[in-house]
């Protein structure tokens, strides 16, 4: 790394703002230097600088979706191609956001000894920063393997740094976890929301477990993240995603805080921009089929009777009163709740006028210069900004207690010698959401599966559960899935699904895009990003 200024980002409140977010409502004013940390508020504003350094790159993690088999979009087309380099942008933005996050909790973690400070605010500043690092290094792990382990605030002299196995990085993320959650509260105040937690901690550290393979050791902490009595599942899954479902919402654990409308102060995001205003980010047609109908059986099921694909096409096209009034084309009735939650489908509304507030509908012909699969996202979308870019607040979530059930029936499955009943239970409890109520493992799948037949199932769960948070390039990674998802990207052939009847309704299944074939030999790991090798001598 080159030169680190022992500075810290110094905030002030930001008026007419939200309270529910008061911690976050900063706007950067100043640096701080660490020889001025003499108050409590110097340290406050030290840990906020943490966050504002983890939010600070505003892809994440929503856009590794779009690098998978999730979609696409022509700006990652060398990460979901996977012909990156060690300078590609978003590589060197991940690199540099981590070690951002890492280099500033080192530097609260380095003095705030130095400052008096009430017990209870101590534990809690000492564990934000210390989560917050191992929350940076184990993104780093999981993407390059072994990195630089950089535990104080360094200058020149420090920059040459060896690689430090991916075991001890792993084996720090573990120690530095199990820290916070002794020192972290379970719970803030509402003004307060958004810090980390000691369910959090807890949380993460399941999930480096399970990523390790450490089966036993990643259930009980499900386990101890559950005994907490303090996170549930909601009840609706489309608000869980927006800033209307934020108060009260119990099942996001961990997430990336943003603020309706405040542009100005850096704290919206661009993700309404992103989905709504933009049509070049688009969803695969593999994503789109993994959602089954209502009876719990895949459309590719001969034998289920609920999925019709006869085209209503004078419902369909212009006007669309059908479709104005909230119908759907025969296949995509009676389909998992969570597909026009997540994904919007052909000839369904998607926008919403903004003088008028009146809907208006998808036709795919209409995008196709930039949509090439005639899916775009849901998911994130405030429809109710109305065409006004830069200023969604919707929180990308990290971790979420429907994760926590279901990495914990995977480790159990993994693990071996599991209770099957128990298995079921947790991933029905994510099913089973009020706003989903898709069938129960036992009903559509049956009893008495397999271990390789219900590893399939929570594999299943996890794609349409967390689509577009971000998840999918994990799984993909640590299942070691490649070749059989890094494939083509396909979707409907958007010319042939057009708003007039003289044109007619095809759904002709094509391939947007060719993709490289996957090369096994590559492997998963990012390249180390030529800036660091640059400045770091260390690195052979």
């Amino acid at each position: 790394m080159r030169t680190i200024k022992y500075i810290l980002l110094s905030c002030m409140a930001c008026l007419f703002l939200s309270c529910t977010k008061e911690f976050l409502d900063r706007k950067p004013i100043d640096f701080l230097a660490p020889d001025n940390f003499k108050t409590e508020n110097d340290i406050k504003e030290a840990v906020n600088g943490i966050y504002r350094a983890y939010v600070s790159d505003k892809n994440e993690p929503i856009y590794t979706d779009f690098i998978v088999d999730n979609g696409y979009f022509p700006d990652y087309r060398d990460m979901w191609n996977r012909t990156y380099n060690n300078e590609t942008s978003y590589i060197v933005n991940k690199w540099s956001r981590d070690y951002k996050v890492i280099l500033r909790a080192n530097t609260v973690l380095a003095y705030i000894d130095n400052v008096k400070l009430p017990e209870a605010t101590y534990k809690q500043y000492k564990g934000e920063a210390t989560f917050l690092r191992a929350l940076a290094y184990s993104d780093l792990s999981f993407f390059f393997g072994g990195v630089p382990m950089r535990l104080k605030p360094e200058g020149l002299e420090d920059a040459n740094k060896p690689l430090s196995s991916n075991a001890d990085i792993v084996e720090l993320v573990l120690k530095d976890l199990e820290d916070a959650a002794a020192l972290l509260p379970v719970s803030y105040a509402a003004s307060e929301k958004g810090r980390a937690t000691k369910g959090a901690a807890l949380a993460i550290k399941a999930r480096v477990l399970l990523y390790n393979k450490r089966y036993e050791e990643a259930a009980a902490y499900c386990v101890k993240v559950k005994a907490l009595n303090y996170y549930k599942i909601m009840p609706d899954y489309k608000t869980m995603f927006l800033p209307e479902g934020e108060a009260g919402n119990l099942e996001t654990i961990f997430d990336m805080q943003f603020q309706t409308n405040a542009l100005p102060q850096g704290l919206s995001n661009s993700w309404y921009d992103r989905f709504y205003l933009f049509s070049g980010y688009q969803v695969s047609h593999d994503l789109y089929e993994q959602y089954y109908s209502t009876n719990g059986l895949s459309i590719t099921n001969s034998a289920n009777t609920l999925y019709n694909p006869a085209v209503r096409t004078s419902d369909l096209v212009a006007p669309s009163t059908y479709v104005l009034n909230g119908g759907y084309d025969n296949r995509f009735q009676n389909r998992d709740p969570r597909m026009h939650f997540s994904i919007v489908v052909p000839y369904t509304i998607d926008s919403y006028n903004a003088t008028t507030k009146a809907p208006g509908v998808f036709y795919p012909t209409d995008k196709k210069a930039a949509n090439l699969t005639s899916f775009r996202v849901r998911k994130y979308v405030e429809y109710t900004n109305y065409n006004v870019s830069g200023i969604s607040g919707v929180n990308p979530i990290i971790i979420r207690y429907a994760d926590v059930l279901l990495m914990e029936a995977e480790a159990l499955v993994e693990k071996g010698g599991y209770d099957q009943t128990y298995v079921y239970s947790l991933i029905n409890q994510v099913r089973q959401r009020t706003s989903v109520m898709m069938p129960k493992v036992e009903t559509a799948e049956g009893t008495a599966l397999s271990p390789e037949a219900l590893r399939n199932v929570i594999r299943h769960e996890r794609r349409v559960e967390f689509a577009f948070e971000g998840l999918r390039i994990f799984d993909i990674m640590r299942w070691g899935i490649g070749t059989d998802t890094y494939k083509d990207l396909k979707g409907f052939n958007p010319a042939k699904l057009t708003r007039f009847a003289s044109t007619g309704i095809v759904y002709e299944i094509t391939t947007a895009l060719a993709r490289t074939p996957f090369d096994a030999s590559k492997g998963y790991l990012w390249p180390i990003p030529k800036t660091e090798l640059d400045a770091n001598k260390g690195i052979n």
